[in-house]
């Protein structure tokens, strides 16, 4: 979450973006930051697809982690890609326009579907992600 700050320059106002954690002003960033903050999470079971390979059952997920945020990140970016190949397959409307902005819209609007998708369907590959690189 970038923060505003007003910089008063004389009679001119700019705003100033404060990055954290070492990004860069203007990065961008994903929603997945603080999806998971309870301590229930810390300690969470696998779910989804990750279930369905040879984890022992004392293996836990620390959903709250960086590399639990980044295992959901690439997790995303593959429903992302799902979701693209399927979008070909369907008939275009006139509504979101056929230019540029309307291609740009579509594809922010099924950025968002991916990464709501990622955090509620339960999917499992972050899990297999992260269960796979935390070893």
């Amino acid at each position: 979450m970038n923060f505003e700050l007003v910089k008063s320059l004389g009679s001119v106002s700019a705003p100033v973006t404060i990055a954290k954690e070492g990004r860069l002003n203007g990065d961008v960033t994903t929603g997945f930051e603080g999806t998971f903050s309870s301590m229930v999470d810390k300690a969470a079971k696998p779910r989804g697809a990750a279930l369905s390979g040879n984890v022992p059952e004392n293996r836990t997920i620390d959903r709250t982690s960086k590399l639990y945020e980044k295992s959901m990140e690439l997790e995303s970016f593959f429903v992302k890609q799902m979701l693209s190949q399927m979008r070909k397959t369907v008939t275009k409307s006139s509504l979101g326009g056929e230019g540029f902005a309307g291609q740009m819209y579509e594809d922010m609007l099924y950025d968002e579907y991916a990464e709501k998708m990622t955090k509620t369907a339960g999917f499992g590959l972050a899990d297999q992600i992260y269960l796979s690189l935390s070893v």
